[in-house]
C-alpha cells in the first residue's frame, strides 16, 4: 500500500469512526441550527475539512471515489452534518485550487487549523471591476456550513461602469470571491423544514474590496495547483458532494426501516416485515438505491480515469456527472419516502432518525444543483450525439 493510498484509507476510516459522536450530536445541531462544536472539533482532528485540499497545502487530496464514500458515510450518520461537511470540503477545494498564489498563502499558509470555507457560488451579487481587483456587494442565502467557517465565498456578476463585463462565451462574467468571515454580515434566517443543522444562513457583503487573487471565474475556472482530480472542475466537484450526500441519507433510511419493522405490527394486521407488499417494495427500493450508487461511482470513475491519463473526458461524460447526481437524489428521495411511510407513527414522533432523513432528503431535492433541468440537458446532449435518423 502506498503512502497516498494509506492517507486516503485513513480518511474514510476516520469518517466512519465519527458516526457515534455525530449521531449523538444530531438533535443538538438541529436545535442550534448549525453543527455543534464537538463535531466541528472532531472533523478538524480527523483532517476531514481538508479532504479535497491538495496535499501540498496540508490536505488529503483524496481520489474522487474516496470523496464520495466519505460524503456518504457522514451523511449516513446525520444528514445535516454530511451536508455541511460536503459544502465545506468542496468549497475548500475550489479556494485551494482555483484562486491565486497570494490568496492560497493567506488562506492556507497560516500554519493553523485547516481553513473552513462556506458560502454561495450562485452569482446573485455584483463585483465592480477596479484597477486592483473587485468591489463586491450582494445579499446571499444558503451558506451551508457557515456557522463554523473561517472564510466566506460569494458568487457575483462582474460589472464596470454599470455594465456587465462579458466572459469568453459572450455571457456576463460570473466570478466567485473569498473574504474573511469577519468581513461578512450574517443575517440568520435559517428557519426550514429539513437540513436544520447546516447553518445555511443568509449573509451580505457591502462594497467589500477583494484583490483579484482571491477570486476565480466560475465558468472558466482553471486549476493552478494539485493533481488530476481537480480537472473535475467546479461542477464535477460539486456533483460529488451532492451525490455522496444523497446516497448516504438513502442508505440510512433503508437501514432504519429495517430496524423499525423488526418489531412493528399494526393493529389487526400481520407484522410489517411479513407483509408481501412491504417485502416487494423493500426489494425494489434496495435495488434502485444500489443501482444509483453503482451508476454514480461508475460515472465519476470514468471521468477520473480520463483525467489521470491526461485525456479530456468530453462533454457527454461531464454532463453525466450532473445527470447521475440528480438521478441519485431522486432515487434516494423515493427510498426515504418508502421507509418513512412503512415506519408509520414511529418515524412521525420526534426525535426520529428516519423523520430527520425524510426532512433532510426532501430539503436536498430543492437545491438548484439537482434541478430537473439537469436531466433535460442530459437528454438534449444525448439526442445531439446520436446518429441522425436514416
Amino acid at each position: 500500500m502506498t503512502a497516498t493510498t494509506q492517507h486516503v484509507t485513513d480518511a474514510l476510516d476516520a469518517a466512519r469512526s465519527l458516526t457515534g459522536l455525530i449521531e449523538a450530536e444530531a438533535e443538538a445541531a438541529e436545535l442550534a441550527g448549525t453543527m455543534t462544536r464537538p463535531v466541528v472539533d472532531a472533523l478538524h482532528e480527523a483532517g476531514l475539512f481538508g479532504l479535497m485540499v491538495p496535499r501540498a497545502l496540508g490536505g488529503t487530496e483524496a481520489d474522487i471515489g474516496t470523496c464520495l464514500e466519505v460524503f456518504e458515510a457522514l451523511a449516513w450518520a446525520d444528514g445535516s452534518t454530511g451536508w455541511s461537511h460536503m459544502a465545506n470540503a468542496t468549497a475548500g477545494a475550489m479556494a485551494a485550487v482555483f484562486t491565486g498564489d497570494e490568496a492560497v498563502e493567506k488562506i492556507f499558509g497560516t500554519g493553523a487549523a485547516m481553513p473552513v470555507i462556506a458560502g454561495m457560488f450562485g452569482p446573485v451579487g455584483s463585483a465592480e471591476l477596479v484597477d486592483d481587483g473587485y468591489v463586491a456587494t450582494g445579499r446571499y442565502g444558503f451558506a451551508s456550513g457557515s456557522g463554523h467557517a473561517t472564510w466566506i465565498s460569494a458568487g457575483t456578476l462582474v460589472v464596470r461602469d454599470g455594465e456587465f463585463v462579458a466572459a469568453k462565451d459572450g455571457l456576463p462574467e460570473m466570478r466567485v470571491v473569498f473574504v474573511p468571515r469577519d468581513h461578512v454580515e450574517f443575517l440568520g434566517n435559517w428557519d426550514v423544514m429539513g437540513l436544520q443543522g447546516t447553518g445555511s444562513y443568509d449573509y451580505a457583503l457591502s462594497e467589500e474590496h477583494v484583490d483579484a487573487a482571491f477570486t476565480f471565474p466560475l465558468v472558466e475556472a482553471v486549476a493552478h495547483r494539485g493533481g488530476p482530480v481537480y480537472g473535475f472542475g467546479v461542477l464535477g466537484i460539486t456533483s460529488a458532494g451532492h451525490a455522496g450526500f444523497a446516497l448516504g441519507v438513502g442508505k440510512r433510511a433503508l437501514d432504519e426501516v429495517l430496524r423499525i419493522v423488526a418489531g412493528k405490527a399494526r393493529l389487526g394486521a400481520a407484522p410489517v416485515r411479513d407483509q408481501q407488499l412491504f417485502q416487494y417494495e423493500l426489494g425494489y427500493q434496495d435495488a434502485a438505491l444500489r443501482a444509483a450508487r453503482a451508476l454514480v461511482f461508475e460515472s465519476f470513475a470514468t471521468v477520473e480515469a480520463d483525467l489521470i491519463a491526461g485525456r479530456d473526458p468530453g462533454e457527454v461524460a461531464r454532463q453525466r456527472l450532473r445527470q447521475t447526481t440528480t438521478y441519485a437524489t431522486r432515487i434516494a428521495a423515493e427510498v426515504v419516502r418508502f421507509a418513512y411511510t412503512w415506519a408509520g407513527s414511529t418515524a412521525l414522533r420526534q426525535p426520529s432518525v428516519l423523520g430527520r432523513c425524510f426532512r433532510d432528503m426532501h430539503a436536498a431535492t430543492q437545491h438548484v444543483f439537482v434541478d430537473n433541468n439537469t436531466l433535460t440537458d442530459a437528454g438534449i446532449l444525448r439526442l445531439s450525439a446520436a446518429a441522425p435518423p436514416p
